[in-house]
């Protein structure tokens, strides 16, 4: 999951699109009618009418019965309807790119449901008019990994379409190795931890509540051996940080669901799958008919595969692959089989948004300039053959793809910073094993619809953690969360 922190430390993003989190519920809440609060029925009724012409987009109509509205509202002094009528003249500038009068219309809205003690009203008002003056909220994201530790930096704005946009203004990493239950281990992380929380605090002055330390599923699940999740929770907290912030955990199945929210776009939510091929495990998931996630979970991942074939034979290429082979023929395909066979949607679907190092590196050296570029790439199952085979008849080549057809410089440059990091980030013998590993699952996945895609997320790596905070953020709004 680290594979692009060298590149991305330190770094400023600009805007960054590649996931759109639904705000839903907004007009409904905004809309709910505190009777006692209404002086005149026929006004609201008016305000309501309004609100449908603009949904129906009938503009010119909708002002008139807004305005109308206001107008009577100001005249009985319903001082609810004048709110109401303000949030909607908001919502219909917005709608028609009159940025200066629906900011006007928001703050006067805010004022008056504030005014009412209508706080909850008044929160989801501010969110449209920061959403219109182009402004977000910081949050920070620490995961902590078996391999390292890992601060995300995210904006969160509400664009024109009431959808949720996140822009990563950082992603940096510490390496550390938590796995190894050391005392040199635990004060390595608690160190990570102090430190990123430093830049957390005096950088980006991101308060306590919008910050998150997590610990992944994979580091969780080494810890859940030895029964050492809440020890090791404690031992690396920092003694200074503040007393608000917690150190979570994440199951398997919970991390899964993050990922899917941070990852696939919301339009996509009940039509395709997500999935990721992490070192350690696989997992993923989908959104059931019933609107139910379904957990996809395997215990094994790119390098767990390869030391399951390394411990049963050392030697060359030649002698790992038909190792691996073997295991999967044996085993290894029946455990695949068993945790598929319960969850007929997530093989019949049209798209899969793959994630993790092997698809990294795949999409990096099969289809360089769009991994570099591009937010997301789009892969096949032909592509995911293709990277296994060559790997072993054509190492060179696949490692040293010829770039002369990329003719903008900066771009160029980008994509071949983008294949060393993958170069140096992987030996052969991990590619392969990895390559192995998840073109028997893309087999297996496409046992009911051979021609699906599957879409490589760039992002995608900061994917759950952000699902994490996106989560937290909604929940926050919604005053969930204290």
């Amino acid at each position: 999951m680290l594979y692009c922190n060298n590149f991305l430390a330190n770094q400023i993003f600009k805007r960054m699109l590649f996931k759109k989190f639904f705000f839903g519920c907004l007009f409904l809440m905004s809309t709910v009618v505190y009777a006692q609060n209404i002086k005149n029925q026929a006004t609201f009724r008016i305000l309501k009418t309004a609100t449908s012409l603009m949904e129906a987009q009938q503009f010119e109509a909708a002002e008139e019965f807004f305005k109308n509205g206001l107008n009577k509202a100001i005249a009985d002094k319903d001082f609810y309807c004048q709110a109401f009528a303000n949030e909607g003249l908001g919502n219909f500038y917005v709608k028609t790119d009159q940025p200066e009068l629906a900011i006007k219309a928001y703050k006067k809205a805010i004022t008056l449901y504030r005014g009412q003690g209508f706080k909850l009203i008044a929160n989801v008002v501010e969110n449209l008019l920061k959403s219109v003056q182009g402004i977000g909220d910081l949050y920070a994201g620490i995961e902590v990994g078996a391999k390292g530790i890992k601060l995300s930096v995210i904006d969160v704005t509400l664009n024109k379409e009431r959808q949720y946009d996140y822009a990563l203004k950082l992603d940096t990493a510490i390496n550390t190795d938590a796995a190894s239950l050391s005392y040199q281990s635990e004060k390595e992380s608690r160190d990570a931890i102090a430190k990123l929380m430093d830049i957390v605090a005096n950088r980006f002055k991101i308060a306590a509540k919008r910050t998150y330390i997590v610990i992944s599923s994979g580091l969780k699940q080494e810890l859940d051996k030895y029964e050492k999740v809440d020890y090791f929770a404690k031992v690396i907290r920092p003694k200074e940080i503040d007393t608000a912030i917690h150190i979570m955990y994440v199951t398997p199945e919970q991390e899964s669901e993050l990922s899917f929210t941070g990852i696939v776009p919301q339009k996509n939510k009940y039509i395709n799958n997500q999935l990721d091929i992490g070192s350690g495990n696989t997992k993923g998931g989908y959104f059931s008919t019933s609107k139910k996630f379904v957990p996809v979970n395997l215990s094994l991942g790119t390098k767990s595969f390869q030391r399951l074939v390394e411990a049963k034979v050392q030697g060359n290429l030649d002698a790992f692959t038909k190792t691996a082979e073997q295991l999967i023929k044996d085993s290894l395909t029946k455990v695949i089989i068993d945790e598929l066979v319960t969850k007929p949607d997530f093989k019949s679907r049209d798209a899969v948004y793959l994630s993790g190092g092997i698809v990294w590196s795949i999409t990096s050296l099969l289809h360089p300039k769009s991994s570099a570029i591009n937010n997301y790439t789009e892969l096949s199952s032909g592509d995911i053959e293709e990277f296994r085979q060559r790997i072993v008849t054509d190492y060179n080549g696949l490692t040293h793809p010829d770039l002369a057809f990329i003719q903008n410089p900066e771009e160029a440059i980008a994509t071949q910073k983008n294949i060393t990091r993958v170069v140096n980030t992987y030996d052969q013998k991990a590619l392969l094993a990895g390559a192995i590993w998840l073109d028997e699952l893309v087999k297996q996945i496409n046992t009911l619809n051979p021609g699906k895609k599957f879409i490589f997320p760039k992002y995608a790596y900061v994917g759950w953690i952000s699902g994490y905070i996106i989560k937290k953020v909604n929940q926050q709004f919604l005053g969930l969360v204290r």
